[in-house]
């Protein structure tokens, strides 16, 4: 018998033990990648979230500069008297008709930012229901309402949802005091 296979500790020869030392450490670096695939995995999960966020983000943020940009010329125009009177005359416009029509798209147009914001997580449902409430007052303005019916198919099909299923109330019915 050679001398290497003599010796033996717990009834193991040197090759049984130096086999199950490599099983061993086998097995402990298997169950530390998969851990490490695991983590990266959710890590990676994590930043797509994280991307996919922003990019909504910067969507939202993109349209309410379009809208704050609309505004801002609407507004000038609006603020000049005499520029006011020149643009109306030569579209065929009344200034006032106009004007209130500008100020319903103004308003529906908030109203579209604040839902984007929600729809982006930018604004949570806390807060999401009060600005509902104020958003279903917004629309109980008869110019904004006729705003609206001209311009509801413009917007998203998500936005008109939610203007028509949870902003807008039907009309109230008349009672025998009213």
């Amino acid at each position: 018998m050679s001398s290497q296979s003599a010796i033996t500790f717990w009834g193991l020869s040197i090759a049984d033990l130096t086999a199950l030392l490599i099983m061993g450490l086998t097995l402990i670096t298997t169950v530390a990648n998969i851990l490490l695939w695991l983590s990266t995995r959710q890590t990676v999960q994590l930043l797509v979230g994280q991307v996919q966020h922003q990019i909504k983000s910067t969507y939202t943020d993109a349209k309410h500069q379009l809208v704050e940009a609309h505004r801002d010329i609407f507004f000038g125009i609006l603020n000049n008297p005499t520029l006011l009177e020149h643009f109306a005359r030569t579209n065929g416009l009344d200034p006032k008709e106009w004007e209130l029509e500008k100020v319903s798209a103004f308003l529906i147009n908030q109203v579209m930012i604040s839902f984007l914001r929600f729809q982006t997580g930018i604004i949570n449902r806390t807060h999401f229901e009060g600005f509902k409430r104020d958003a279903r007052d917004v629309f109980l303005y008869s110019t904004v309402r006729s705003h609206w019916e001209k311009v509801r198919l413009l917007h998203s099909e998500e936005f008109r949802l939610f203007v028509e299923t949870e902003i807008l109330l039907p009309d109230p019915v008349p009672t025998a005091n009213s």
